[in-house]
């Protein structure tokens, strides 16, 4: 499943390339395809949730902050 253009979610792993740590904060803001894989670009937002840099990501890379995208069960 595709996460949705300006989803808010957050690092899964560690980015040492990019000096970023699990649970850092981000915004989808374009879907990445090539010949192998699907992907996004997130701008990475700092403490203050203000944006500072733009990384590439793999899917397994983020998860979604909000509950929108992982429903919980929930009895009536």
């Amino acid at each position: 499943m595709q996460l949705p253009l300006f989803s808010a979610v957050k690092l899964t792993t560690d980015l040492p390339n990019y000096n970023l740590s699990k649970g850092c904060s981000a915004i989808i803001v374009e879907h990445c395809k090539n010949k192998q894989e699907e992907g996004y670009l997130l701008e990475v937002l700092n403490e203050n949730g203000q944006g500072y840099t733009i990384i590439a990501v793999t899917p397994n890379q983020i998860e979604p902050i909000n509950s929108y995208h992982n429903p919980v069960e929930t009895t009536i």
